[in-house]
């Protein structure tokens, strides 16, 4: 009975993640990817994503950061009160086990200095000011007084 049970749950498990990622796919072709250049939410790209290779993939140590671990601090660093939003850009939809990033968007009153200060752990190689691959179909307007980031590992 237990067995039957822990399969159940396995399964349930599996499929939801399916579902979230056909979800998250048809989304990003829906916005015209790979014609366009556009971005998620942190909800969508990280929530059910399990694929260590989704973000940061040149990070080969031991300390290899999991998505749930980007999903948190992205998330902590966007419910700052300098913090407008955080978006992830979709670089790839058809190499990995889940859509892949190289960048994140990070709407911000925040320094370069300041941001790179709070993202170590996720050891970036760079962020810096603008849209690294000029702005997304469906980017928000950038709030007065805000600058738009852009934090990418290579």
């Amino acid at each position: 009975m237990r067995k039957k049970v822990t399969i159940l749950f396995l399964m349930i498990s599996i499929t939801g993640c399916m579902n979230k990622k056909e979800k998250l796919v048809e989304k990003i072709y829906a916005l015209g990817y790979p014609e366009n250049e556009i971005v998620v939410s942190l909800e969508d790209f990280f929530e059910g994503n399990n694929d260590q290779e989704s973000i940061a993939p040149h990070i080969f140590d031991a300390e290899r950061t999991s998505p749930q671990i980007f999903y948190r601090k992205l998330s902590e660093l966007k419910n700052l009160e300098q913090v407008d939003d955080v978006f992830v850009r979709i670089q790839d939809v058809e190499d990995s086990d889940w859509p892949f990033t190289d960048t994140v968007y990070i709407i911000s009153k925040l320094s370069v200095e300041e941001l790179l200060s709070k993202l170590t752990d996720l050891r970036p190689d760079e962020i810096y000011e603008e849209w690294m691959y000029g702005q997304p179909i469906n980017a928000p307007e950038v709030k007065d007084g805000f600058s738009i980031f852009s934090v990418w590992w290579d």
